[in-house]
């Protein structure tokens, strides 16, 4: 039986999906993956990490340079509480690579103890909370710092970054700062009470478009997101999309994780938990709703090469034609995918 983490069980009601067909119009198969000029990985992370994810820990490990070499780095800035955050996440990693040192940032942590820690770390690490707290400890007014400066020379030096829940949401150009898909897709719900994705001091009617702002640019390819099925939240990223015009979005659901190569652009499903890549490359508008949005699911082992799909003007067999409706979102729709 499919849990609520699989995309096979789980799809927002407001979402039509039908299987292609064969379609023509494909590139090529390019069988060498482009060079982009960066180094480093992304473990994206949608949220609700389990502390007996292997998968997830074992990869983040063997990127960190293995159990005993890894040198890793816990920011808490996100959190609320930052200490409960980093006793958690210390012994996540204490029992998946005992040897490893690890060191925590708060937000209180001073740049020069900052750029120290992360100068000899091979990883970092991002705890879940507010992304905000992210890009105003280390990119804010969306400038660069020294701080920031040293985070990007982990990645050149190849290492890895890993962000859970706030910590996906902020690896993108541009990023949620909140909101549901109704109103990001300019749908006035007649809810009465305030839900997850709605702002802690909300008292007036939540702005309809989606909430967003700049991220901390460490992936220039995509847009991301987290807890991505289990809120709903297809509607708000397709509507992101379009208003930046960032074709590509990926939806990372909760317990689940994709990796991003930097250096060749490709992106592969690390977890049993599946995500959604969004490509909004051919999407029109009738009114409220959005047609012609194409989607693939990232299982675990999967691969698609963003810089190639960036450049592709077909799509797979296996890909998912998605047509958002103004209906209310909130209930889910079963779907068997071959």
């Amino acid at each position: 039986m499919m849990t609520c983490r699989s995309l096979a069980a789980i799809l927002v009601s407001t979402v039509m999906l039908v299987v292609l067909g064969g379609c023509s119009g494909l590139p090529p198969a390019v069988t060498k993956a482009p060079s982009t000029g960066l180094k480093g990985t992304l473990l994206v992370i949608g949220g609700g990490l389990d502390d007996d994810n292997r998968d997830v820990y074992e990869r983040f490990v063997k990127l960190a340079g293995g159990p005993e070499q890894a040198r890793i780095v816990v920011a808490t800035a996100a959190s609320g509480d930052q200490e409960d955050a980093a006793r958690g996440k210390i012994e996540s990693f204490r029992t998946w690579c005992p040897k490893a040192k690890v060191d925590v940032i708060r937000r209180e942590t001073s740049a020069e103890e900052t750029i120290a820690l992360v100068d000899q770390a091979t990883a970092m690490f991002f705890t879940g909370g507010d992304q905000k707290r992210i890009t105003e400890r280390y990119r804010p007014g969306d400038a660069s710092t020294p701080e920031y400066e040293a985070i990007m020379r982990l990645l050149a030096r190849g290492g890895v970054i890993a962000g859970t829940s706030a910590g996906d949401a902020m690896m993108g150009e541009v990023m949620f700062y909140t909101g549901r898909s109704a109103e990001a897709l300019g749908i006035r719900s007649n809810r009465t009470q305030a839900g997850a994705d709605d702002d802690a001091d909300q008292k007036d009617l939540p702005p309809l478009g989606p909430r967003i702002g700049p991220g901390m640019k460490m992936v220039p390819w995509v847009f991301t997101d987290s807890h991505f099925f289990e809120r709903n939240r297809v509607g708000r990223l397709v509507a992101a999309q379009e208003q930046v015009q960032q074709r590509l979005g990926v939806g990372v659901g909760e317990d689940a994780c994709v990796e991003i190569d930097l250096a060749s652009g490709r992106m592969t499903g690390v977890s049993v938990a599946d995500s959604l890549l969004v490509d909004v490359a051919r999407m029109s508008r009738d009114g409220l709703a959005r047609n012609g949005c194409v989607a693939r699911v990232i299982t675990r082992g999967s691969t698609v090469n963003l810089v190639q799909r960036l450049h592709a003007r077909g799509f797979s067999q296996h890909e998912l034609i998605l047509r958002m409706t103004r209906e209310e979102i909130g209930s889910y729709l079963g779907l068997k995918l071959e």
